[in-house]
């Protein structure tokens, strides 16, 4: 697991951005994620932030966020209609749930395999086996070239001969803008 560690508190505070993100990704929904990390926030005030161990760091945190995933099904309401463009909102929902989460963690989350294997309890050639699987559906499906975001705005993905290389700067991958990432070197 990752070095860097800090007190529960803090663990918690720093992270409750970073893990509604991957519940709402995961979930497929605002209201459905943060139901999942409220009943996280909910066992940890119950059973008290102990049960995250001595050495707890962000991997420990997502670990119980995944237990109690795997421990229950919520009954929510429907959030709407979902949109009929195929962009990486709608094809993260196509994916099943275990090449989510792989694809997820560690591609969003920036945990390594072995760490996102042990948040999820599964072998690591598993899950770097979701994650390959993940990884080529999202690009055959993005190959329509539409791309979606925030389930609510598209916009049309440059093709070839619409304008020359030196118009625009060259189109990122999501995982780049993680810390570390393309994204770093601006501040």
């Amino acid at each position: 697991m990752p070095a860097h560690r800090s007190a529960p508190a803090d663990l918690i505070t720093e992270q409750l951005p970073c893990l509604r993100r991957y519940a709402r990704a995961l979930t497929g929904s605002a209201i459905s994620g943060d139901a999942y990390v409220r009943m996280v926030l909910e066992t940890l005030v119950q059973d008290g932030v102990g049960i995250l161990g001595p050495d707890a760091d962000r991997g420990t945190l997502f670990r119980l966020f995944h237990r109690i995933y795997a421990g229950g099904h919520l009954e929510l309401g429907d959030e709407g209609p979902v949109p009929e463009t195929m962009g990486p909102g709608a094809l993260l929902r196509t994916l099943p749930c275990e090449r989510r989460e792989a694809l997820l963690l560690t591609a969003v989350e920036g945990f390594t395999a072995d760490e996102a294997a042990w948040i999820l309890g599964l072998p690591l050639d598993e899950v770097e086996h979701q994650t390959k699987l993940a990884r080529q559906a999202f690009r055959e499906g993005l190959q329509s070239g539409v791309l979606m975001l925030e389930d609510d705005l598209t916009i049309r993905l440059p093709q070839a001969g619409d304008m020359p290389p030196h118009a625009h700067a060259p189109l990122r991958h999501p995982a780049d803008a993680r810390p570390g990432g393309w994204g770093a070197s601006l501040q």
